[in-house]
């Protein structure tokens, strides 16, 4: 009984606390993964990986995440079917969601702008890709700083 309140615990500490500087890397192959990680890890963020849409699902049912890097072209569950499942469930979606593929840019510019706030293709630049990472949480920060600034400065008036 004691671990299931523990897990309980666990799961509202996740739902609760804010997302920090929490980035989800979903990617199937595993070098592409393993050099988006190093990458992005490099900009001081607390970094997790997923290997498909399945294990991302689970992920961002577990906690919050700051940026969500998702490849679409997956095994078990694709990027789309994530994009389609953060569409109905919008208290789970990351602040910033990054589409990298290969699939037709046609198909990729349909995705939903309410969801999705980049797409990059690949071939891609995997440190600029780094950079955008680090800057969209560079900026979530600043607002959240920015935020507690102007709470403060009213509760002392």
């Amino acid at each position: 009984m004691s671990d299931d309140r523990e897990a309980v615990k666990a799961f509202a500490r996740g739902m609760t606390s804010p997302p920090a500087r929490r980035v989800l890397v979903t990617e199937d192959d595993p070098a592409l993964r393993r050099l988006l990680a190093t990458a992005i890890r490099r900009g001081g963020v607390e970094l997790q990986t997923a290997v498909d849409g399945e294990e991302a699902l689970n992920r961002l049912v577990e906690r919050e995440w700051l940026v969500l890097v998702l490849d679409m072209m997956m095994p078990k569950v694709s990027g789309w079917d994530v994009i389609g499942w953060l569409a109905k469930h919008p208290e789970r979606k990351p602040k910033t969601v990054i589409v990298v593929s290969a699939a037709d840019r046609a198909l990729l510019k349909k995705l939903d702008p309410s969801v999705v706030n980049a797409i990059i293709f690949k071939p891609l630049d995997v440190f600029q890709l780094a950079a955008y990472v680090k800057s969209a949480c560079d900026l979530h920060h600043q607002d959240r700083r920015r935020k507690r600034l102007v709470s403060e400065a009213h509760a002392v008036e």
